[in-house]
This record gives structure tokens, C-alpha cells and sequence, in this order.
């Protein structure tokens, strides 16, 4: 049963016929949008403990300034997310989508839609990796023939070579973030705060700790690696928590940027003098 609703997923409801298209067409959102861009603008300045809605993470004009310089003749090419799961990456995934005027989508809460929820969707990786991971080829072969696209993957997109293939049709990028914040993550979801029960952080932090050393190797074949620690340290922060969103997202369109330039010397290299 299970196993015919997640093949559904991925025939129906990952066809781009059926994703609903972007709410903005151009940098300029409705001004209905202003108020809430004003008031979501201090929860920029650093990593949000909560998921945002995508229509209120809000880029400010320098961002849309700075994308749009940066990214060029980039657009139309689509990019994966890949990573250790946390609202974290989400959050990077749809503001970064929301800068460069992209359609942002989660290959794991479009499942989740049809699976009837997070915990079917768990239930159906641990039973049935194998079509789990067919699930995750057929709905990547849908989505990359989509442009103009920042998909938020599931790790049944590096899990096979096959899936990791299907990646080179656009650009991936591993958002490298420190497993507390996934381990935070996996505690709220249960209603547990670390401070009142180290035992359950613990055992989360053991769990995503042998997880990311299974999956590290392939999360480092993605085009482009932008790691909160590393980009703590390039901007002399003390401390990862002054981290922001836009540092993350600059980080990301800069390295998109050297790939554009790379990719531009090796075009001119080829062609006869």
C-alpha cells in the first residue's frame, strides 16, 4: 500500500504539470508582502529556531542586488540541496530560492503529502529502502527537466549512483551545518528541549553523528560545499551563532559565481584560436 502511494508520489505528484508555479514572477513582491518583509527582516540576522514560511523569508534589496549581479547567466539551471536535515537547510534552501527569483520545492515534504506525513514517510525509508530510493530517481528524473528550480532533497538523493547521476543535470550543493542544530530539530519534534533531557540529545547527536559518516563522502561529490563553520570563520564571527541566513546565502551565490567563471575558462579554453 505504501509502496503504490509513494510510485503515485513520484508519478503524479512530482510531475511538474502538477507543482504549483512560483508566487512571484519578478524581485518586486505584492505590497501586501512589505509589512511582513519589515517585520520577518530581524530573523535574518540569524539562524531561526523555527521553519519560515517561504513567502516571508524576504530577501533585503542588497541581496536581489547582489544575486542578481553574481548569478548572471545561471539562470534556468536548476540546484539541489543536499545535507543533513534541519530547518536550517530549509531555511538557506528557500531564501536562497527567493533572492535569485527561483521556485523552491522539499522532494521530502512533497512525499510527505502523499504518504499522509512525516511519520509514514519514515515508516516507508525503513521498511523499503530499495523503493524509497526508486521513489527518489523517479521523482528527481521529473523535477530536472524543471528550470529555474532549488530542490531541497532527501538523502535518497545521494544514496545511489544512479540518484547522484541524475544531480549532474543541474548544480548541487551541500549545506554543511553542525549536527546540534539537527539534533535540536529532532528533539522539538518530539516536544524535548536539550537543557531538560541531555540522555535523549545525546542519543539524537549519536544517531545524525553515524548517519552524516555514511552519507559525508557522497554530500562531498555536490558541486559546492558551504559549511556554517566555514563561513563563521571567513567572516571573523566568534562564535557560529552570529552566523545569518543572507552570510549563508552570499556564500552560496559566491560560490555559484567561481563555478560560472570555471566553467566559462574551460568553454574558452576549447574553442580554436
Amino acid at each position: 500500500m505504501a509502496m503504490r502511494a509513494a510510485t503515485a508520489a513520484a508519478t503524479g505528484f512530482f510531475s511538474p504539470s502538477t507543482v504549483p508555479p512560483r508566487r512571484f514572477s519578478s524581485v518586486t513582491p505584492p505590497a501586501s508582502l512589505c509589512t511582513a518583509r519589515c517585520i520577518q527582516r530581524h530573523r535574518l540576522r540569524a539562524f531561526p529556531s523555527l521553519e519560515i514560511p517561504l513567502e516571508e523569508l524576504n530577501p533585503s534589496v542588497d541581496l536581489l542586488r547582489r544575486t542578481a549581479e553574481a548569478v548572471g547567466d545561471f539562470r534556468k539551471t536548476p540546484i539541489y540541496i543536499v545535507g543533513t536535515d534541519c530547518t536550517a537547510k530549509r531555511n538557506i534552501a528557500k531564501l536562497l530560492a527567493n533572492s535569485i527569483i527561483y521556485r523552491y520545492l522539499s522532494s521530502e515534504e512533497l512525499l510527505e503529502d502523499v504518504l499522509g506525513g512525516k511519520d509514514a514517510l519514515r515508516a516507508f525509508k525503513e521498511s523499503d529502502e530499495k523503493g524509497y530510493l526508486e521513489v527518489e530517481t523517479e521523482g528527481l528524473k521529473q523535477l530536472t527537466s524543471m528550470g529555474s528550480l532549488v530542490l531541497c532533497c532527501g538523502d535518497g538523493a545521494v544514496m545511489n549512483s544512479t540518484n547522484l547521476g541524475l544531480l549532474r543535470h543541474g548544480v548541487s550543493i551541500w549545506i554543511d551545518v553542525p549536527l546540534e542544530m539537527a539534533a535540536n530539530d529532532m528533539l522539538k519534534s518530539t516536544g524535548t528541549q536539550a537543557t531538560t533531557d541531555p540522555d535523549s540529545f545525546s542519543q539524537a547527536m549519536s544517531k545524525l553523528r553515524q548517519r552524516y559518516d555514511e552519507l559525508k563522502e557522497r554530500y562531498g561529490v555536490s558541486d559546492i560545499t558551504v559549511s556554517v563553520q566555514n563561513v563563521a570563520s571567513q567572516r571573523g564571527y566568534s562564535s557560529i551563532d552570529l552566523v545569518t541566513l543572507e552570510d549563508m546565502v552570499l556564500e552560496i551565490v559566491r560560490q555559484i559565481e567561481k563555478l560560472i567563471r570555471a566553467k566559462e575558462m574551460m568553454e574558452a579554453a576549447g574553442k580554436p584560436f
